[in-house]
């Protein structure tokens, strides 16, 4: 159903999945309960005989508008999902359970219904209570042989509350056709007959919403919507503008009151129903069988020209049959698929949240709509090619082309058939922005996506690339710098690749070398006192360094020491998702243990003459926890690793959780000229670790005698403020709203780079906390995130507008993590965060600016 929130402010959706390829296939078990309240009669409010029921849920004829019937076709066969009726019925008349409290308990409070609920809360609680008073109900008279976990994973398949009369007028009402999935521990869950609830669908017995003032009778469209989100799939509509990415071509986003087809990505994606969408690049002649036919074989293909992550799938849909005859026409479909986002379009505010399916259609941009009902291609429609030189062109999600054409789409039968045209060749570097560290043989790494062959031109002279040529396909090229980069600014420089038989196909690689003679400042700080801000920071480090790792150079990785206990340890990670470095493409990673097996795990460095001061960035899920087996730790050697020192301890030292943090470390203690570091994680009780930690960007410092420092100047939204000869100021006049402080070092050498920067939003934010007393939570924003941490582990965050409708869920599953908002609008939103092993939510009140 579109745009019907959730309302419970104790339950979110997310599919709470066994193996959605296991669980979707078979059969699956529905159970249908009628409701109706306490001031309500039986056979007023339910007329209609139970046969009508039993024939919109389980009709089994071939072609029969049913829920049985819609996922049998739309499974192709593999999914066979029954209902159960209860109370069972009088006869033909229906026999509802009578809730313990009148209809207007469960409607707001006004001045002519004095029982109703006054705010968020009460309205949740009543829900909640009413829920738990069905499942009692359910639990002591619902009879033994009744299925209702027919998959046996001692879940309830899935339960539908047919509730009396009409819906309220708006869904920021309690009494609101929705779905909702519960979210609760199982100390606290409900259960029916020992089958624990993990979701409910209500919907009403006459008005399931309004269209222009008409009630919108209970329908299989709305029940097959609702219902499917029992198997993973996502809603695919827009809540936060009028942009319709989907449109009616898929069930889960408009969908008719006769239940459309779902999309083959979202059979595949989500539903698990469809092996697999075979990739096609070869140009030619294909054909497709409809998404709404009897087989799942030959309904898409995928295409992934070179230049992106995306890609692009096409489908035939054709208008016929019991469920996709409501379409607005026959043909092929041709949408894009964002493997980046996962979850659907709900959410989409068109800068950190893009949509993971698009549909293209006549008129349609990252903007503008477009003419929806159009997006069928086919010679009936007279639009028979997209991209290449038609008027519609494919595009990525930034808007940019995509480099494909279809042309000479057939007319519509019993298949559809197309032409795939040469792809246009590209090159494409998927991180074109790389930086090297400031030293003489400082390398990184560039990855190059191409269809042709290729060769880079223009090298810089301060860099040795390698190759400097490579075939169509994926290659990696190595810079490495000749000389060291003496100056304080960034050195920076591009080259350019280009094809071997056609040098208009180019790509271009932006590369800048750090300083190897002072860095930038660091650890800057913000705090609030009073109506100033107060910064700090870490003064920069000076000199060559000693040594210096980003461990970009798997020969300069051989040069450290590696001794792992068993096959967990650490290891060279390549950037993945998770798994990110710091900077570049690859980090050391610590693995925590899969088992109950012993570990102690040295990353140890080469050895080094008389560092003074060790800087790295630390990722990792053990600061501030209070595990006695666990340790993990830097050590220093000073005598070539005969005898080691513990000199930072990661769970005690470090208070940044699962966020990459720089660590300064004063080694002039232990300064001699055998020196090594390493970093050390072990357990004592035989059981293994349980956190991971990430490492990246290793550098160690000399001692200087006299420093070239003479001040620093102190930068406020891109504009100097001021300076200091000391590592602090006091901006005396914040701006009201946000203020992006940097902050660059001064001397002879002229100035550093930036450092990293901090925000300060001075007014427009604050945090109210909740009257319960709970384990505390950490809320702050800072550069459009907003940043939780918490000693326990927090298990899901809901952000509500105080009308009641959720804006944004997430559940990390660790004690912080960091959630954008840009997309959020200024206002007051309620903040509910659930913790483990804790029975109550976290309530705290947000107000943006």
């Amino acid at each position: 159903m579109k745009r019907y929130p959730i309302l419970w402010i104790v339950v979110l959706f997310f599919p709470l999945l066994l193996s959605a390829a296991e669980k979707n296939k078979g059969k699956l078990s529905n159970l249908v309960c009628f409701l109706r309240f306490n001031d309500e009669d039986n056979k007023e409010q339910f007329d209609k005989p139970i046969s009508y029921y039993e024939t919109m849920f389980n009709a089994e004829v071939e072609g029969a508008n049913s829920v049985y019937g819609y996922f049998r076709e739309a499974s192709y066969n593999q999914l066979f999902w029954k209902s159960s009726f209860f109370p069972k019925s009088d006869g033909t008349q229906i026999i509802s359970y009578k809730a313990k409290n009148e209809r207007g308990y469960y409607r707001e409070k006004n001045s002519i219904n004095d029982l109703g609920y006054s705010n968020e809360t009460e309205k949740a609680a009543r829900e909640q209570a009413l829920i738990k008073e069905l499942a009692a109900y359910l639990s002591e008279n619902l009879p033994d042989d009744v299925v209702i976990d027919a998959n046996n994973d001692g879940l309830l398949d899935n339960i539908c509350i047919i509730v009396s009369g009409n819906s309220d007028l708006s869904s920021k009402y309690m009494l609101w056709p929705h779905r909702s999935d519960l979210a609760l521990p199982d100390e606290k869950a409900i259960y029916v007959k020992g089958k624990k609830i993990v979701g409910y669908l209500m919907v009403f017995n006459d008005a399931n919403g309004w269209s222009s003032l008409s009630p919108v009778p209970l329908n299989t469209g709305v029940l097959c919507h609702e219902m499917s989100h029992t198997l993973g799939t996502y809603d695919l509509y827009h809540v936060n503008d009028n942009l319709n990415p989907v449109g009616v071509w898929d069930l889960m986003s408009d969908n008719l009151t006769t239940p459309q087809q779902m999309s083959a990505y979202t059979k595949y994606r989500y539903c698990k129903w469809i092996d697999e969408i075979p990739e096609i690049s070869t140009p030619g002649t294909y054909t497709l069988n409809p998404v709404g036919g009897t087989t799942k074989e030959n309904i898409a293909y995928k295409i992934k020209p070179t230049g992106s992550d995306e890609y692009f799938i096409v489908e035939y849909r054709r208008k016929d049959g019991t469920f996709d005859r409501g379409l607005p026409s026959s043909g092929l479909l041709v949408y894009r698929i964002n493997p980046n986002v996962t979850g659907g379009n709900l959410n989409y505010n068109g800068t950190t949240r893009l949509d993971e399916q698009y549909l293209f259609r006549p008129g349609g941009t990252v903007t503008l709509d477009g003419d929806i009902s159009k997006a069928a291609f086919s010679a009936e429609s007279g639009r028979t090619a997209i991209g290449g030189n038609a008027e519609l062109k494919p595009f990525y999600s930034d808007g940019k082309e995509a480099k494909f054409a279809l042309a000479n789409i057939s007319s519509c039968g019993e298949t559809i058939s197309f032409d795939l045209l040469e792809l246009t060749p590209q090159i494409y570097i998927p991180k074109p922005n790389v930086t090297l560290g400031g030293t003489i043989n400082s390398t990184a790494q560039v990855i190059v996506e191409s269809d042709v062959a290729w060769r880079i031109v223009d090298v810089p002279d301060w860099l040795t690339i390698t190759p400097l040529q490579g075939e169509a396909g994926q290659s990696t090229i190595v810079l490495q710098a000749k000389s060291a980069n003496e100056n304080a600014q960034l050195r920076i420089a591009d080259f350019h690749l280009q094809g071997v038989e056609d040098p208009s196909i180019t790509a271009i690689v932006n590369v800048a070398q750090r300083s190897d003679l002072i860095q930038s400042p660091s650890a800057l700080t913000a705090k609030e006192e009073g109506n100033t801000v107060v910064l700090t920071w870490v003064a920069p480090h000076e000199g060559t360094p000693a040594l210096m790792e980003d461990f970009e150079d798997s020969g300069n990785l051989a040069k450290w020491t590696i001794k792992n206990e068993g096959n967990r340890g650490w290891l060279w990670q390549k950037n993945e998702k998770y798994k990110e470095p710091y900077a570049g493409n690859y980090s050391m990673r610590l693995l925590e243990a899969w088992e109950d097996i012993h570990q102690d795990e040295y990353l140890i460095s080469p050895v080094f003459a008389n560092g003074k001061s060790l800087t790295f960035y630390s990722k990792s899920t053990a600061p501030q926890k209070n595990n006695p087996q666990n340790f993990y730790y830097v050590e220093v050697s000073s005598d070539g690793g005969t005898t080691w020192k513990q000199i930072w301890d990661l769970k005690t030292d470090c208070s940044v959780v699962n966020k990459y943090t720089c660590v300064d470390i004063d080694l002039s203690p232990y300064m001699s000229d055998n020196m090594k570091i390493a970093f050390h994680a072990y357990d004592t009780n035989q059981t293994g670790l349980s956190y991971w930690w990430h490492i990246d960007d290793v550098a160690i410092y000399p001692q200087v005698e006299h420093s070239m420092i003479t001040g620093y100047a102190i930068y406020r939204n891109g504009e100097k403020i001021g300076n200091s000869v000391t590592s602090t100021f006091t901006d005396i006049a914040p701006l009201s709203g946000e203020n992006v402080y940097t902050v660059r070092a001064e001397g002879a050498f002229g100035d550093t780079p930036d450092s990293e920067s901090v925000t300060v939003s001075f007014t427009g934010t604050g945090i109210c906390k909740s009257p319960v007393s709970l384990s505390e939570v950490t809320m702050s924003l800072y550069q459009g995130m907003l940043h939780l941490e918490s000693e326990n582990r927090i298990e899901t965050l809901v952000l509500y507008s105080l009308d009641g409708k959720p804006v944004l869920f997430t559940a990390p599953g660790e004690e912080s993590c960091d959630i954008s908002i840009n997309h959020l609008e200024a206002g007051v939103y309620i903040a509910y965060v659930f913790m483990q092993d804790q029975n109550h939510p976290v309530i705290r009140k947000l107000m943006l600016k």
